[in-house]
């Protein structure tokens, strides 16, 4: 197998009221063996927005995938690994990243399978924890910290949990943790349940998710307070310019643990959920104000029932607050990995 690069591109062209307060929309992106980066080598201290930007896409061959992800910062140090989720990629973190660099951190920012610039097969929560376990592997990643978003966490959760050997902290916001998820139906989502129950329907789910490109078009933009520029938008509509191109949207969030289905899904996030409320890993819960999958009030669950947690606002923000707050994300994060790290 080989790693690749390519030129990265803003490609134009559980708990019932808890349940209810997190509502998700209550309110409404060359082979060459394992060669360098091409590019001219990034300062360990100093990475800027414009060379986050401009930095090489790598690409690695995995069994079943061709994973994309961006990387920056020092190559040899402890790898911080950002996940996004439903509908976005790498570029969710564009903002995030310079924050967060620093010597003896290597920074990488994976596109899920079909998502961003990643092609394969496989594009449930089931199939993506998988790929994303090969990912680390091919890499050979260790004492990893994950920084997740949305069904990252989730995905990251399943893996986590099967590979904690591998694992050095957790960090989350607006994540797919529990006690959101499993949702025992879709009634649970309150105000979003027209919304989910559309969604996951077998006729009007692919109507909504592959003709309409509802995450995209619809969802995205709903989900942030400042309005997506032209450019941002772009970027994220880039990678499903087709119904088909969709499909990936579609499976995922037809894999959602709702209602006890899919049933692999299910026993995986409740095998999973058992390991995190017991797990002693160094964990910090981001959110925003007023926030729509985990808002303060299930930042406050996770410190009353969590182990090892830390709990931080950063602001206002709706569920893609990369977009709405990226500064106050990148300040808290760098400050609790500054803390990691001089804990040794």
């Amino acid at each position: 197998m080989k790693d690749g690069v390519s030129g990265w591109r803003l490609r134009v062209g559980t708990m019932g009221s808890l349940l209810a307060m997190a509502c998700f929309f209550a309110a409404s992106g060359d082979a060459s063996g394992q060669a360098e980066i091409s590019q001219a080598e990034i300062s360990e201290a100093e990475i800027s927005q414009a060379e986050i930007s401009q930095a090489e896409k790598r690409t690695v061959e995995l069994p079943a995938a061709r994973m994309a992800y961006v990387e920056a910062g020092d190559r040899e140090g402890r790898p911080v690994l950002f996940l996004h989720g439903i509908p976005t990629s790498s570029y969710l973190w564009r903002n995030v990243l310079p924050l967060v660099a620093a010597p003896g951190r290597r920074l990488i920012a994976i596109d899920f399978v079909g998502f961003g610039d990643s092609q394969g097969e496989g594009f449930g929560v089931a199939q993506q924890a998988d790929h994303l376990a090969a990912f680390v592997e091919r890499l050979d990643l260790k004492d990893v910290t994950l920084v997740t978003h949305d069904w990252g966490a989730g995905i990251g959760l399943i893996w986590a949990s099967r590979h904690p050997e591998r694992l050095r902290a957790f960090a989350s916001m607006e994540g797919a943790l529990p006690p959101v998820y499993p949702r025992p139906d879709l009634a649970s989502f309150g105000k979003a349940a027209p919304l989910f129950t559309r969604l996951r329907d077998a006729e009007s789910g692919p109507q909504a998710v592959l003709e309409d490109n509802v995450w995209v078009e619809t969802i995205l933009p709903a989900s942030v307070i400042k309005p997506l520029g032209p450019e941002a938008f772009a970027a994220y509509r880039a990678p499903f310019p087709t119904p088909e191109s969709r499909r990936p949207i579609l499976d995922m969030t037809m894999s959602l643990p709702i209602g006890g289905e899919p049933a692999a899904v299910v026993a995986a996030y409740e095998e999973a959920a058992a390991w995190w409320l017991e797990t002693g890993l160094p964990k910090l819960v981001l959110y925003a104000d007023p926030g729509r999958l985990q808002p303060k009030a299930l930042a406050d669950w996770a410190a009353q029932n969590l182990k090892n947690v830390t709990t931080q606002p950063v602001g206002p923000g709706l569920h893609f607050i990369q977009e709405d707050s990226p500064e106050a994300i990148g300040r808290a994060l760098d400050a609790w990995l500054a803390g990691l790290e001089r804990n040794g």
